[in-house]
């Protein structure tokens, strides 16, 4: 576990140090900051994200003529793997593009959410640590000094350090978490992801800091939206592609139609 913490840390130093900056010349808050944070990780790593949407979605074009194959090759497991991958490469498809930018980005995930948990010195000597040594409170005549909460990491009615008390943010995350998720699957089969994957990360992340769920419920936030334009795009991709088949479909009757006129009048000749 040390050595994948340690293979993280220069990712996990990048994002402090962008916290700071953030917080330093933005804005004096944090959890706005953790919030413009995930905003800046998200469009750095739109380009990967983009790229395993594509893929995605040219999966789920070809799914009709993949059960197709299937479907006709049930009987032969390996003719319908030879016929499935002549048919990924007739349509240029890698069925692993969709993969491999999901894994690139873990990464940097997995240091924000140290970064968010655990924050190095970097972060605390501007912001300071979750909590005030030595603040001293009176009672009677006399004062003892306990740790307090530093109101650094305050944020609406939360100690980012700290989980929420009301749960309003776990709510939040597995609601935007399960709208997310049923934007992406389209699968039947994987229809019962869509309402288990959001309970069980409810489940987790009840116990977690409020910061990383200020960030959980950013990221879904962002996901949902950008899933939005996607999928508009796909739609408005798929009437295109139906138009020109469409098109094709007509030119073919057109040919057929001056063919068996010619075929007439060479007969009519004869």
């Amino acid at each position: 576990m040390s050595q994948i913490l340690q293979i993280l840390t220069p990712i996990q130093n990048a994002i402090e140090y962008v916290v700071v900056f953030l917080f330093e010349n933005v804005v004096s808050n944090y959890g706005i900051v953790i919030i413009l944070l995930t905003i800046i990780v998200r469009l750095v790593l739109t380009p990967l994200t983009l790229s395993q949407t594509r893929s995605m979605a040219r999966m789920q074009k070809i799914q009709p003529e993949l059960k197709e194959i299937q479907k006709k090759y049930k009987d032969d497991k390996e003719k319908m793997q030879q016929e499935t991958m002549a048919f990924y490469k007739k349509n240029n498809v890698n069925p692993l593009a969709g993969c491999l930018p999901l894994i690139l980005q873990l990464p940097v995930f997995f240091a924000l959410f140290q970064a968010l948990r655990s924050p190095s010195a970097i972060v605390t000597n501007v912001i300071g640590n979750f909590t005030l040594t030595g603040v001293g409170h009176p009672i009677g005549y006399s004062q003892f000094f306990i740790d307090t909460a530093n109101p650094n990491f305050n944020f609406l009615w939360l100690n980012l350090n700290e989980r929420d008390p009301y749960f309003i943010l776990v709510i939040l995350m597995v609601a935007t978490m399960f709208l997310s998720t049923k934007m992406t699957t389209t699968d039947p089969k994987q229809k019962i992801i869509t309402y288990v994957l959001p309970i069980v990360f409810g489940f987790i992340s009840y116990r977690f800091p409020s910061g990383i769920l200020v960030y959980w419920v950013t990221t879904n936030v962002w996901s949902i939206g950008q899933q939005y334009l996607v999928n508009k795009w796909i739609r408005r991709d798929g009437k295109k592609d139906d138009s020109k088949k469409e098109e094709k479909e007509e030119l073919t009757e057109e040919e057929k139609t001056i063919i068996s006129r010619k075929k007439k009048k060479r007969r009519k000749k004869k």
